[in-house]
């Protein structure tokens, strides 16, 4: 009898311990999404950049030529970046006297990496002294706290700007110095080789959208070619980039896709069909955040059909900001009438 009150209380017990742990809650994933398919237009001469949002097949479409310079817009922020779809090229003079500097004598032209990896722009950390520059500079250190404009200067240093082979030459070369940067907004000023068409901008950080774009050569201008950034997820685009032949290194301007800066990247995977890459096989693919890390090489040009082909073996996994999972893989290059510059690709989210 004893040994059975015993019992009796250790199941009690078990019990009421158990109750007091709380169950783990099951994993319950979102079926994955329907097998979509789309094409966008960039025109054969590549001229729209198209901005895409996966989940909805929403686009929004601006000429890739109407800017020239993007500006980071976080807080503290100060990268910035060059159109190399627009074949622009920066170069420090190592001076800072903007009067002086009158050509492109000696100049060392850099570009971008297209990446758009911070450590690898043609501006570079314009805050600080390059070791030939003899000016010194006002270094304060950026504060998180909300409502505090605390200012970095430049360092005075003057750079030419190659705005690209499509313009004459006269309003092809400018001089810029970027002065100031805080939580908020840029200054800079630039004018001609010869000091004319000067002009000094202030120019808000917009935290909304991925950069704050300036176009010079379209008018002086603040310009959005780009939607808020929760509102896309890739870029088709021409940027340049870096190609190799004989032994050569050639900046080259090709036709690809960008991802969005802002939390999101690309698994590449070659080993499965498109239509057996399913959830589990994607979160344990390696992941990068790179720009282009789907880029340019999902189509080939064939010189024995004289078109662009496409490698429709290769897959594209993107993980987004939210963590979803999306696979995707290019399957045409051509519209109906046989015109180059209309990617087609097929896409799911697993």
């Amino acid at each position: 009898m004893i040994l059975r009150f015993r019992f009796l209380i250790f199941i009690f017990s078990v019990s009421f311990l158990s109750s007091c742990f709380k169950n783990d809650d099951p994993i319950i994933l979102t079926p994955p999404g329907d097998v979509q398919t789309d094409q966008v237009a960039m025109g054969p001469d590549y001229y729209n950049q198209i901005y895409y949002k996966l989940s909805t097949k929403e686009s929004s479409t601006s000429d890739h030529r109407c800017w020239d310079l993007a500006f980071e817009t976080t807080l503290s922020g100060f990268h910035i970046w060059l159109n190399s779809g627009n074949q622009i090229f920066a170069a420090n003079t190592n001076s800072s006297n903007f009067s002086s500097v009158y050509d492109t004598t000696g100049a060392n032209w850099k570009w971008d990496a297209s990446s758009w990896n911070k450590d690898s722009t043609a501006i570079g950390d314009w805050i600080n002294l390059s070791p030939n520059d003899p000016v010194s500079t006002i270094d304060v250190p950026f504060t998180s706290t909300p409502g505090r404009e605390e200012e970095k200067e430049g360092a005075t240093a003057v750079y030419l700007l190659d705005l690209g082979p499509d313009l004459n030459s006269y309003e092809r070369f400018k001089k810029i110095v970027f002065k100031t940067v805080n939580h908020f907004q840029y200054t800079f000023k630039y004018a001609n080789l010869d000091n004319s068409d000067y002009h000094e901008i202030t120019l808000d950080k917009e935290p909304g959208f991925a950069y704050s774009y300036f176009s010079i050569r379209n008018g002086n201008t603040v310009v959005h070619p780009e939607p808020i950034k929760p509102n896309w997820d890739i870029l088709f685009t021409r940027y340049s980039t870096i190609l190799y032949s004989n032994g050569s290194m050639i900046h080259y301007p090709v036709n690809g896709v960008l991802i969005n800066p802002e939390g999101y990247s690309v698994a590449i995977d070659s080993s499965k069909a498109f239509s057996d890459i399913d959830f589990d096989f994607a979160k344990d693919l390696n992941y990068k955040s790179n720009r282009d890390v789907i880029g340019y090489n999902w189509k080939h040009y064939s010189f024995s059909s004289s078109s662009y082909e496409v490698s429709e073996n290769i897959n594209y996994i993107i993980k987004d900001k939210s963590g979803y999972y999306w696979k995707l893989h290019f399957i045409g290059f051509y519209n109906d009438q046989g015109i180059k510059g209309y990617p087609q690709f097929e896409y799911q989210r697993l």
